[in-house]
């Protein structure tokens, strides 16, 4: 990993989608991607899948000037040796890290050079009241708790929501995954700047940007990368990259 640059503002790019069902977009992906989506049953499922891919694969392909395709991804599951883990861009090109998220019919790929990155969208979804107590107790920190408990009921859901996707970015961008329970992960509260505010993650020194991201219809979102001071996000339309770019289509693919 690049080391830690106290004075670095990271570009990082958000592209969001709808789910896609164009069936054509599944030519945009590599073998293994397309036996991993036919295992999947249900079809929103599979076509989430296709669909963040093949806008990763665009993206990724414009960057490294390269064509979809011709990309090298690697998704062995550092724990058992199968084809369903965090996939790793192998190149050819520069050294480009990336992330992906979903919730409901909305996508976000989030690409980076050199250092890693994570991203989280989520639903801000009307709950009960004791339902929302319990699920804040189950990931908040005694400090984000204390200030969950401050709010207003109306802004409890949403406010949630936000910590959850700035803690999920966290634990993706350091790939401590399942690993690190939420609570010993602190950041800021929802009102505030997005931060990390504990100071060590996963056991050792942690220097990680976060910087909060505009979902439409009801979401919310958080982007964070490690080693880096802040981040410099530009966020994008993602559809329109989608349109007419599956094979096929006539659209003139990197060489």
């Amino acid at each position: 990993m690049t080391p830690p640059d106290p004075e670095l503002a990271l570009p990082c790019e958000v592209w969001w989608a709808q789910l896609s069902g164009d069936p054509a977009l599944a030519g945009l992906l590599d073998d293994t991607e397309r036996r991993r989506a036919g295992r999947l049953a249900h079809r929103s499922v599979r076509e989430r899948f296709v669909t963040a891919r093949a806008l990763l694969r665009l993206r990724l392909a414009e960057l490294a000037g390269t064509a979809p395709t011709a990309l090298r991804l690697d998704t062995t599951c550092l724990r058992c040796g199968g084809d369903h883990g965090k996939p790793r861009f192998l190149g050819p090109g520069p050294d480009l890290h990336f992330s992906i998220a979903h919730a409901g019919g909305r996508i976000a790929v989030a690409v980076t050079r050199d250092f890693p990155v994570g991203v989280d969208i989520e639903s801000v979804a009307g709950r009960q009241a004791h339902a929302l107590t319990d699920l804040g107790a189950s990931f908040l920190a005694p400090a984000e708790l204390a200030d969950y408990r401050e709010l207003p009921p109306g802004a409890r859901a949403r406010a949630l929501a936000v910590w959850w996707a700035r803690k999920e970015a966290v634990l993706k961008a350091t790939g401590a995954g399942l690993t690190l329970p939420m609570r010993e992960v602190t950041v800021t509260a929802p009102g505030d700047p997005a931060a990390l505010r504990s100071p060590r993650e996963g056991g050792r020194r942690a220097m990680v940007a976060l910087h909060d991201l505009t979902p439409r219809d009801g979401h919310v979102g958080c982007v964070a990368a490690v080693g880096v001071a802040s981040l410099t996000v530009t966020e994008h339309d993602g559809d329109e990259l989608l349109a007419g770019a599956a094979p096929g289509s006539g659209r003139t693919m990197p060489s």
